[in-house]
C-alpha cells in the first residue's frame, strides 16, 4: 500500500503542521492549497487524502464527489470546523472514511490514517481475490478447445446474464459443478454465495432441515436457530447436484418454494423470502425417473428450463493433452516433483482410453502417475494396468503407415523412386526410408503444423512426435 499521503488545505499553518506530523510517522506527504491541483495528481495513487471541507473555489465536497464519480476508492479524511459539521456529515454520506474537527488532534490523525490505509489494503485484497476467483471459474478457463466444449462455452455465455433455471446433464466426472460455478461467477448473482447441495448425500430425514433451517426448539437438540442452504444462498446461486436423488417429500417442498421463492424454517411460522438462482444437475436420465414415478413431472419442468448437456471425455479426445498439462501444473507443487511432461507412449495410451469416469478419472490418474514416477516425465509404466494395455499391439506396429503409403499418389506425390505397391513385408530399411519421406511430405503440406500432418497420415500426434524423434536421432 502506498506510503504517499495528500494533505489538501488552504490554511498554511495547519497544512504544514499536519504534514510534519505525518512525515514523522514515516509517510511521504504531498501538500496542496486547492482541490484542482489535488485532482490533477491522482495518478500518483496516494494511500489517503486529508481534505479540508471549507476551501475557496472547488470545495472539499466537490472534490469528494469527483473522486467517487471517477470511481477512485482512495480513503478521504475530511477536516472541518466546529460550525461546519453538517458538511462533514454530508461528506460521510458521499463516502468519506472519517472526519476530524480543527484543530486536529495529533494522535487521532495518526490513528485514523493508519485505519484508513489498513481498510483500503483489505478492500484491495478482497477485490483482487474476487477477481482471481472469477477468473478461476470463468468459462473461458474451463479446460477445453474441442468443438463440443466450444458449444458448452457458448451456452454458458448465453445463459449467464439472465436469471433462468439451468439444468446440467452429463455423466459423472464431466464437470457439472465447475460449469455451474462458471455460470454463477459470470452472472448478476456473482457477489452472492455459491451454495452446493448433494441431494444424494443427505438422509431423507434431514433434507428439509438442510434446505430450510430450523427455529430454536423445533425438535430435540435444536438449542439455537439455524439458517438453511436457501438462506445462505440468498443473493447468490443454489446448486442442486444429483437432484434425482431428492426424496418425494422434499420434491413437493422444493416445488412449493419455487412458486414464490419463499419458505418457513422447520418449527417456524414466519415467511422468509430469498432472491437466488437455481442450477440443478444429475448424471441420471431424469426423464426415465419421471416416467417411473420417482420424480415429479411438474418439478422436472420447473427445473429443466435451459438444458446444458456436458459431453463425456471420450468424445472430446482433443482436449485430453490440454487437461493432462493442466493437471501436471496443478499438482506439481503439491507433490514436490518437477514433472512437466508425459512420454509419447504414455500420452498415446491416455488418449486411447475411453475414460468411463471422465475428467475426474483422468485427473486422479495423472495425480497417481505423478506420485509414482521417479523421473521428470510420466512414463507408460506409471499408468494403471488397464490403460497400459491399450498400447499393446498398437503403437509399436511400424507398418501403420502402409495403408497411406499405398495411396501415395495423393499423399506423397513428391517422393521419388517409390515401388509400384507397398506391402507389409517391406524390408525394415526400405520401410524406414518411405516412412521418413511420408513424414517430411506431410509436414510440407501442413506448413509445419504437426497436428494437421498427423491427421493427414491418420495417426495420433503422440505417434507423429515419436517418429520425428526417431529419425532425428538416426540422422
Amino acid at each position: 500500500m502506498s506510503k504517499l499521503l495528500f494533505v489538501v488545505d488552504n490554511d498554511i499553518p495547519h497544512r504544514k503542521m499536519m504534514a510534519s506530523w505525518l512525515e514523522d510517522q514515516g509517510y511521504q506527504v504531498k501538500v496542496f492549497d486547492n482541490g484542482e491541483l489535488c485532482l490533477n495528481c491522482l495518478d500518483e495513487n496516494p494511500g489517503v487524502i486529508c481534505l479540508d471541507i471549507n476551501m475557496p473555489g472547488l470545495s472539499g465536497l466537490e472534490i469528494l464527489k469527483q473522486l467517487r464519480l471517477a470511481n477512485r476508492d482512495i480513503p478521504v479524511m475530511v477536516i472541518t470546523k466546529n460550525d461546519a459539521l453538517d458538511s462533514a456529515i454530508e461528506a460521510m454520506k458521499i463516502g468519506a472514511f472519517d472526519y476530524m474537527v480543527k484543530p486536529v488532534d495529533k494522535i487521532r490523525l495518526r490513528t485514523n490514517v493508519e485505519k484508513a490505509i489498513e481498510m483500503h489494503s483489505m478492500v484491495t485484497k478482497i477485490q483482487r481475490l474476487q477477481g482471481e476467483l472469477k477468473k478461476t471459474y470463468s468459462y473461458k478457463n474451463i479446460v477445453g478447445q474441442s468443438e463440443p466444449m466450444r458449444q458448452i462455452f457458448a451456452q454458458v455465455d448465453e445463459v449467464s446474464g439472465i436469471n433462468i433455471n439451468v439444468f446440467i446433464g452429463g455423466e459423472s466426472g464431466t464437470g457439472k459443478e465447475m460449469v455451474a460455478k462458471a455460470i454463477h461467477f459470470n452472472s448478476t448473482y456473482k457477489t452472492g454465495n455459491f451454495i452446493a447441495i448433494n441431494c444424494g448425500a443427505i438422509p431423507e430425514t434431514l433434507q428439509e432441515n438442510e434446505f430450510f433451517g430450523h427455529e430454536k426448539g423445533a425438535f430435540t437438540g435444536a438449542d439455537d436457530s439455524r439458517q438453511g442452504k436457501l438462506e445462505a444462498a440468498n443473493g447468490g446461486t443454489l446448486f442442486l447436484d444429483e437432484i434425482g436423488e431428492m426424496s418425494p417429500k422434499m420434491q413437493v417442498k422444493l416445488l412449493r418454494f419455487l412458486q414464490d421463492k419463499s419458505f418457513e424454517r422447520v418449527g417456524g411460522t414466519k415467511k422468509i423470502h430469498v432472491d437466488l438462482r437455481i442450477i440443478s444437475a444429475t448424471n441420471r436420465n431424469l426423464e426415465d425417473a419421471v416416467k417411473e414415478g420417482r420424480f415429479r413431472e411438474d418439478l422436472y419442468y420447473r427445473l429443466m428450463v435451459y438444458l446444458i448437456s456436458l459431453p463425456p471425455l471420450r468424445v472430446r479426445k482433443d482436449d485430453i493433452p490440454l487437461l493432462i498439462n493442466h493437471f501436471l501444473k496443478k499438482y506439481k507443487n503439491e507433490i514436490s516433483k518437477n514433472i512437466s511432461t508425459v512420454s509419447s507412449h504414455a500420452l498415446e495410451a491416455l488418449v486411447s482410453y475411453p475414460w468411463p469416469g471422465n475428467v475426474r478419472q483422468l485427473e486422479n490418474e495423472i495425480y497417481r502417475a505423478m506420485v509414482t514416477t521417479q523421473t521428470n516425465s510420466v512414463q507408460i509404466e506409471n499408468l494403471s494396468p488397464e490403460i497400459q494395455k491399450l498400447r499393446e499391439g498398437y503403437v509399436d506396429h511400424e507398418n501403420q503407415f502402409v495403408p497411406y503409403i499405398e495411396n501415395r499418389e495423393k499423399i506423397l506425390p513428391s517422393v521419388k523412386n517409390q515401388p509400384q505397391s507397398i506391402s507389409p513385408t517391406l524390408s525394415g530399411a526400405k520401410f524406414n526410408e518411405i516412412e521418413k519421406n511420408a513424414i517430411i511430405e506431410a509436414l510440407d503440406k501442413a506448413n509445419g503444423n504437426i497436428p494437421q500432418a498427423a491427421k493427414a497420415l491418420g495417426i495420433s500426434r503422440a505417434t507423429f512426435y515419436r517418429k520425428i524423434k526417431k529419425y532425428r536421432s538416426a540422422s
